[in-house]
């Protein structure tokens, strides 16, 4: 079978229950508003059906990974090495420096979470965004299917099939620490810290990651990337724990906004004095600008033919957005053919598809993000879509669920699938749904369980 129709078997077996399996889909969401899948103090709403990959589906994400990191390296290393090319990227000159800085070990992108829309029936996807810096939500994917594992209807699907979840801790503590033990000057027994802003971060999610860099027996810690020190050899946490390696949480975008609150991080980065996973090189493929860098004819000359056609095939055309170039005009007058983002943000701020506003107010937000310089504009993706079914309950964080009025509706959902990749080896999804132009959360974008069918 393939995963449209494992689901579709899903969804009848959730139908055949009295009201849509009540009691099961109260149960996730007992589970679910209890749980760590909190972010900025809202419980990840969910939706009822898995998503269930097949054995085939998995080696094709792995393709997927191996084929994208391979051409992302190659885009890193011209970065490097050709200082023409870097101009295409327009970073400022601190970023830059901090780019060029040499991390101590060769692993480029120790992870990256590779947002695609797949169609699970032909397999073809295009892509949506690369999620380097302070790739997060394993979290998410990890509690919405412990839910949905709960519940009859998975274990009425499950007596005639085999589900395994994905494992997205234990996997990267694997790669942690291969890629440290690899680097220049390696310990032993190293001293660990988890570093973000964490007055905007997932700190339930990143302890949840210490934990298991404990149980290898790590000493590891999570702190507030300000409240680092560096004395000029060593950098300490603020307990004043002397620091071997960091797990970098901090998007980059994050990091150059308050570059005057991280001076001891960024000297004892550029001073080697602790190993950082991943380095500020990551900022490349993570950059939105990295979609029109990869269909520059720069880029094409550094490429095999089979990797310029795979970019052709699956990297949506994007430009900067600007009044002055070619596609202006096409960007306001077809505003359903184009979506804008960010150069560089996260959680979809300032992301919006021309399908969701009417032209006049589609027109202004163009000009506006025109005049700053910071948005590129990408030509909108139709997304594969599926049926499931919501909850049923909203779920407020540490409290009762509260079910809505009504019998949920079974929709189409449109899809996005994201594939987490640890140095280059493809461990697990995350998977979200919407039924709006975007999804996301902001969009009121639902989050599905994963497993893998074998």
């Amino acid at each position: 079978m393939i995963s449209c129709e494992l689901r579709d078997e899903y969804l009848r077996i959730v139908t055949e229950f009295p009201q849509f399996d009540r009691a099961g889909r109260r149960r996730a969401a007992e589970y679910m508003a209890t749980s760590e899948a909190i972010y900025q103090g809202e419980v990840s709403d969910f939706l009822y059906v898995p998503k269930m990959y097949t054995r085939t589906d998995t080696q094709r994400f792995q393709e997927i990974a191996t084929t994208t990191c391979t051409i992302l390296k190659k885009v890193i290393r011209q970065y490097l090495n050709n200082p023409s090319y870097r101009r295409l990227f327009d970073f400022s000159e601190q970023l830059e420096e901090l780019i060029l800085a040499d991390p101590g070990y060769d692993s480029a992108i120790p992870i990256i979470r590779i947002d695609i829309f797949y169609d699970e029936v032909s397999g073809d996807f295009k892509f949506c965004e690369f999620n380097t810096d302070g790739s997060s939500a394993m979290n998410e994917d990890r509690e919405v299917t412990n839910a949905l594992a709960l519940t009859p209807s998975f274990e009425a699907f499950a007596q005639h099939h085999n589900l395994q979840a994905f494992e997205l801790f234990d996997s990267w503590v694997d790669t942690f620490c291969d890629i440290y033990a690899s680097s220049t000057n390696a310990k032993q027994s190293p001293n660990i810290v988890i570093v973000d802003f964490l007055d905007i971060s997932t700190p339930i999610e990143l302890e949840r990651f210490a934990g298991h860099f404990k149980a290898r027996g790590l000493n590891i810690e999570v702190c507030d990337i300000r409240n680092l020190s560096f004395d000029g050899t060593v950098l300490h946490s603020p307990t004043g724990m002397t620091i071997d390696a960091i797990y970098r949480r901090a998007v980059t975008a994050d990091i150059m906004k308050y570059a005057d609150q991280v001076t001891d991080f960024l000297n004892a980065y550029l001073a080697q004095a602790a190993t950082l996973i991943g380095s500020l090189r990551t900022q490349i493929p993570h950059t939105k600008l990295s979609f029109e860098v990869l269909h520059h004819p720069e880029t094409f000359a550094i490429l095999t033919k089979a990797e310029q056609d795979f970019v052709a095939a699956h990297v949506p055309y994007t430009i900067r957005l600007d009044s002055q170039q070619g596609d202006f005009g096409d960007i306001l007058a077809n505003k359903d053919r184009w979506i804008i983002k960010p150069l560089d943000s996260y959680g979809s701020k300032g992301v919006w598809a021309g399908k969701e506003l009417d032209q006049k107010s589609w027109e202004n937000l163009i000009r506006a993000a025109s005049e700053n310089h910071d948005h590129i504009a990408q030509h909108y993706v139709e997304q594969f879509t599926a049926a499931n079914i919501e909850s049923g309950f909203t779920l407020p964080a540490n409290e009762k669920p509260i079910e809505i009025d009504g019998l949920p509706q079974i929709r189409q959902y449109r899809d996005l699938t994201g594939l987490f990749v640890y140095d280059g080896q493809f461990r697990g999804l995350l998977a979200r749904a919407g039924l709006q132009d975007r999804i996301c959360a902001a969009a009121a974008g639902k989050t599905l369980g994963t497993f893998q069918v074998t």
